[in-house]
């Protein structure tokens, strides 16, 4: 652990744990894998790019990816190519707009098609024809 790895106190179960930094996490480790959803991060290192979107693409899950990079064109192409329905470049993937589109990629086991903005109200509603023939 980089950061955190215990339970929190002050809290009415012990079922909540302290925000937690872990470094060093293979990408075939289950917590690199299933959803925490919890204040943990595993930090997965990779020694090119290309390697790097491997890692990130070879998930099942898409919903958000995160990427540091002082290098424009670096962010570019990691927006571009990993397979996720958000890409926050420089920032928390907690980071969120009501307006703008939030969900998982298709063929991800994440998100379910789209939120925020009009892709809420689409999401919301069950569209259909109706077809009446009056001779």
């Amino acid at each position: 652990f980089v950061v955190g790895g215990g339970r929190a106190a002050g809290f009415p179960t012990d079922l909540y744990y302290d925000f937690t930094v872990v470094d060093g996490v293979a990408p075939d480790a289950l917590l690199s894998v299933a959803e925490t959803f919890g204040p943990v991060v595993p930090i997965i290192s990779a020694d090119t790019d290309d390697e790097l979107l491997r890692i990130a693409n070879d998930d099942a899950l898409g919903l958000q990816g995160a990427v540091f990079t002082k290098d424009l064109s670096r962010a570019y192409r990691f927006v571009e190519q990993m397979r996720t329905g958000q890409v926050i470049v420089n920032d928390s993937n907690g980071f969120w707009d009501i307006n703008m589109p939030f969900g998982g990629v298709g063929g991800s086991r994440t998100g379910w098609g789209r939120i925020g903005g009009k892709h809420t109200l689409l999401d919301m509603s069950d569209l259909r024809t109706g077809v009446i023939h009056l001779d």
